[in-house]
């Protein structure tokens, strides 16, 4: 007998129109390590960028930077020149100029490289509201023109314009109703900025994740445990050009991602010494360009890249 004929129209239209969607399949896999010609790079939780406009590869180095083409090859090395001061961190414009956030003689400047990171000049860190006086940052971010400049351990973001003058500034941990002794405790790790500008980041102390939008609206995802989409020391994290969130993972040494509405959807890595494995993986960069992403892990495993490709 067909039942839908006892059903209303209206109601059936419903019943139709509210079956989920298909999602789309996702699949990550393993291309090879950042290298030379001698073999992989032996790095150690490195940060990685991306100059999508280039298609090289960067990594931050205590020393200098190294970088690479879209085959994974050392191509160029550069070392900071002394006078720079401290260098903590690197990003790229859209030019593909390298900006080096630097610190020296007591104060923070950011230093504007060419490509191959020969100093065009520099700006000072302009003045900072009061509740950001004792700020110090280890991290800067470049998206879409604009600069982020983040303290981990303090928990709190700033946003400068070109001139490295304050936009505003975001302080997380009272965003969360945080005690200090728990800021002290927690910390931030992953920081980047999403393709619409959301701040995301992971609090591995919580284990959570977090995306944060510029009006500090605030979604968090993630559950404590062991299996598949679970955290167990969250880390890195991404996204990629639809929306995915990826997710690094140190204690279960997997990726993890989420789609843009933060459910899981797979996981890839896993805990080996065989190409494709990883072990307890850290930073995390996605080429939105070329569907690449590229994860740093410890015990000099280097860097290893991975292919998404996308699929009904």
């Amino acid at each position: 007998m067909n039942y839908s004929r006892f059903i209303p129209i209206a109601l059936l239209s419903l019943i139709i129109f509210a079956a989920p969607v298909p999602a789309v399949e996702i699949n990550a896999t393993y291309l090879f390590n950042l290298s030379d010609f001698d073999g992989t790079i032996p790095y150690n939780a490195v940060r990685t960028f991306v100059d999508e406009t280039r298609s090289e590869i960067y990594a931050v180095t205590s020393g200098g930077i190294d970088i690479y083409n879209s085959s994974g090859m050392q191509i160029y090395h550069f070392d900071y020149d002394r006078e720079l001061g401290g260098v903590y961190d690197a990003a790229v414009d859209e030019r593909g100029d390298i900006l080096l956030l630097t610190y020296k003689e007591g104060s923070y400047r950011i230093v504007h490289c060419n490509y191959r990171g020969d100093p065009r000049f520099s700006v000072d860190l302009g003045k900072l509201p009061p509740e950001f006086e004792e700020f110090r940052p280890g991290r800067i971010i470049y998206r879409d023109g604009r600069t982020f400049l983040v303290s981990q351990s303090e928990m709190k973001v700033v946003e400068i314009d070109g001139s490295a003058l304050f936009i505003r500034g975001y302080d997380l941990a009272v965003l969360f109703n945080l005690t200090e002794q728990q800021r002290m405790d927690n910390g931030i790790q992953g920081f980047t900025l999403s393709s619409k500008g959301n701040m995301l980041f992971t609090i591995p102390a919580l284990g959570r994740a977090f995306i944060c939008a510029l009006d500090g609206a605030v979604t968090e995802f993630g559950k404590r445990g062991s299996g598949p989409g679970k955290f167990g020391v969250p880390s890195g994290i991404a996204a990629d050009r639809e929306g995915n969130l990826l997710v690094t993972d140190k204690l279960r040494s997997v990726v993890i991602i989420f789609d843009k509405e933060q459910r899981f959807i797979k996981e890839f890595g896993y805990r080996g010494l065989r190409p494709g494995n990883l072990i307890v993986p850290s930073e995390i960069t996605v080429d939105n360009k070329t569907n690449r992403v590229y994860i740093s892990q410890m015990r000099r495993r280097g860097v290893s890249i991975y292919q998404i490709t996308y699929g009904e």
